[in-house]
């Protein structure tokens, strides 16, 4: 029998559901998984901090995922292809429960966040060629909303507005920033379901 699930932080509601893709209009197609994991101090994010000799947002601390694959059937396979090949994150340990809103990168990707709940204890291995270390963050210091504000920046002559995050230990902004800022909008289950654990989610893709 599998064994029961925690109770979700965020109930499957409150999520979107998740396009198969999304238009190339918008910009070029990318996902990220934004995994959540259970373990005895309560819920963490597993994120990245990415390799300093890559040549687009070396250093910066991101979640695993990447731009969509001719080979990817779904934005869901994507992000799960790319957690595996970043962090070594099989896709039969992840829960898919749904979506964000998409986000837009000033370099030109459109990308699908995708959430998901990661099997407590599995064991991580970061890919050197993409990523320095990865990243276990408490769910609760990321989405505290006093830890969320704005910055502005120059970029080719035009200013720019980020979210930031204010952590004790890293720098987190732009996009994953507001991945976080839209997550923390969300949590905690609605009124009519409170209390309950969460519905079976989808497994893999």
């Amino acid at each position: 029998m599998r064994q029961a699930l925690p109770i979700s932080p965020v109930a499957a509601t409150r999520l979107n559901p998740i396009p198969r893709q999304l238009r190339s209009e918008a910009g070029r197609p990318a996902a990220v998984l934004v995994g959540l994991m259970a373990d005895a101090s309560g819920w963490q994010v597993i994120m990245t901090e990415r390799a300093a000799h890559l040549a687009h947002h070396a250093g910066q601390i991101s979640f695993p995922g990447g731009k969509v694959d001719e080979s990817d059937p779904t934005l869901v396979a994507t992000a799960l292809r790319e957690a595996d090949e970043e962090i070594a994150l099989p896709a039969t340990k992840v829960d898919i429960l749904g979506g964000l809103d998409p986000v837009s990168s000033p370099v030109g990707f459109i990308v699908q966040p995708v959430v998901g709940i990661v099997a407590p204890q599995v064991a991580l291995q970061a890919c050197p060629d993409e990523v320095a270390r990865i990243l276990i963050l408490p769910l609760a210091d990321l989405i505290s909303p006093p830890r969320h504000r704005r910055e502005s920046y120059i970029r080719e002559g035009h200013r720019r507005d980020v979210w930031v995050i204010d952590h004790p230990d890293h720098y987190i902004w732009g996009l994953s920033a507001a991945i976080i800022v839209d997550l923390a909008a969300r949590v905690g289950p609605p009124p009519q379901t409170a209390g309950t654990r969460m519905a079976s989610p989808q497994r893999g893709a």
